[in-house]
């Protein structure tokens, strides 16, 4: 009697286990790699030799995996004393020739809630500057934005106005459905390295990439506890020196779950992109998932549960 028990427990064990298989296949895993604040951004380490480090570093990574990304500009960043910088704009002209897209993040990336919009639309035309001509001496055009924060307005009057004033510029939103705390990990990670605490170093990257793994857990979880399948995800990351040293084991990682490198146009082929609504306006950038969700009337217990950044992590760059 007991072996038998013993086998009908198993066989339940492997049914289970199969059905799991079977829902895990069924999933769509495909996701955009998106970088913010280009050409570089860095806390400790500033010079232009660790811009262009960081830049090789990502574009290396992106070939060998097939990573069509998205990076995002701060064409303020592009002027040293007052004068466009040969060698920033060169690392722009990089992602091109490596056949990346680039995107307007504003010229100073400033926060959208503590300006008014007559302001803040003349931070987005100024992210033209030099980066319309260096697209255009690819033969390419600027179509996509990114807003800064991922701020759209915390009230409905400042978010139409924004979202108008884009609309008649002619760009595409570059959304993110995959938001995470790279930027923090980023700072300790420098900060190690300042000291020459290497161990740390490494040990804030080993704890980064299981982060990331996390978070993509929970969101590809949101997704479908949302919308009832697993969207054609867009992962907000930024070009600085934790992702230019992690960026393989990073796109290693979403690779071993099961996940597809596409472009953003194929990324925004998705319908939740165009077809669901955003009436989030509150002075918080988050996930578009998140804002999808709060206009569906969802709260409290739905967004539990999202990942946070090691404790160490934060005591450590206060």
């Amino acid at each position: 009697m007991r072996k038998k028990v013993i086998k009908i427990y198993l066989i339940f064990i492997f049914c289970i286990q199969f059905l799991k298989l079977l829902h895990s296949q069924d999933i769509n895993r495909e996701i955009c790699i998106t970088v913010d604040d280009l050409p570089y951004i860095t806390k400790y380490f500033k010079d232009i030799k660790t811009g262009q480090y960081i830049t090789d570093r990502l574009l290396t990574a992106f070939r060998k995996y097939g990573v069509t990304a998205l990076g995002s500009v701060n064409s303020g960043k592009l002027i040293t004393n007052g004068n466009p910088d040969s060698e920033k704009i060169n690392i722009l002209n990089k992602w091109l020739d490596s056949e990346m897209t680039l995107a307007n993040h504003t010229y100073a990336h400033k926060n959208y809630n503590r300006l008014f919009f007559s302001e803040f639309k003349n931070d987005i035309t100024d992210g033209e500057m030099y980066l319309k001509d260096i697209l255009k001496g690819k033969n390419k055009e600027l179509k996509y934005f990114r807003h800064p924060h991922l701020y759209r307005g915390e009230t409905k009057e400042k978010a139409d106005s924004l979202q108008s004033f884009l609309d008649s510029l002619g760009y595409i939103i570059a959304p993110v459905s995959i938001d995470n705390s790279d930027y923090i990990f980023s700072w300790a990670y420098e900060k190690a390295l300042s000291l020459n605490n290497d161990s740390l170093a490494k040990r804030i990257g080993t704890d980064y990439i299981s982060y990331m793994g996390e978070v993509l857990d929970y969101y590809e979880s949101q997704s479908i506890n949302l919308l009832g399948y697993n969207i054609k995800h867009t992962l907000l990351t930024h070009a600085n020196l934790l992702n230019a040293n992690f960026i393989e084991e990073l796109l290693a990682m979403y690779i071993s779950k099961g996940y597809k490198f596409i472009s953003i146009e194929e990324a925004l082929e998705d319908r939740s992109y165009t077809e669901l609504k955003d009436e989030f306006y509150k002075k918080s950038g988050i996930s578009w998932l998140h804002r999808w969700a709060y206009t569906m009337g969802k709260r409290g217990d739905f967004f539990k549960g999202e990942p946070e950044v090691p404790v160490y992590i934060s005591e450590f760059i206060k």
